[in-house]
């Protein structure tokens, strides 16, 4: 299995224009003939396929008279995992700071 057929296959269920997936692995320097090893190439194939799924990420609302609808192809859980898996930041992730304590008071 080449690099850019790994890609076809996890980017199934997205609708990319022709040509988006070879210009994405183009700017992620691989070459899509290459044979597919996923441990040596797994992180930047996995990172091409992140910047795919944010390109994909909208939300749609359709409102007719006082009836509104409202849906998202929201990806961002895929994202945040692939970000985690190799150790990269995530920029879905919401940190909440820890409180911390100034000074303890004994009545």
């Amino acid at each position: 299995m080449t690099i850019k057929e790994a890609l076809t296959t996890k980017t199934a269920a997205l609708s990319l224009a022709p040509g988006v997936l070879d210009l994405e692995i183009l700017e992620g320097g691989l070459i899509g003939t290459a044979e597919y090893n996923p441990t040596t190439d797994g992180m930047e194939v996995d990172l091409v396929w992140a910047g795919l799924l944010l390109t994909t990420i909208q939300v749609t609302e359709l409102r007719e008279d006082d009836i509104s609808m409202k849906w998202s192809t929201d990806l961002r859980g895929i994202y945040s995992w692939i970000m985690r898996k190799w150790g990269l930041v995530d920029p879905f992730l919401v940190v909440i700071p820890k409180p911390t304590v100034k000074q303890i008071r004994f009545w």
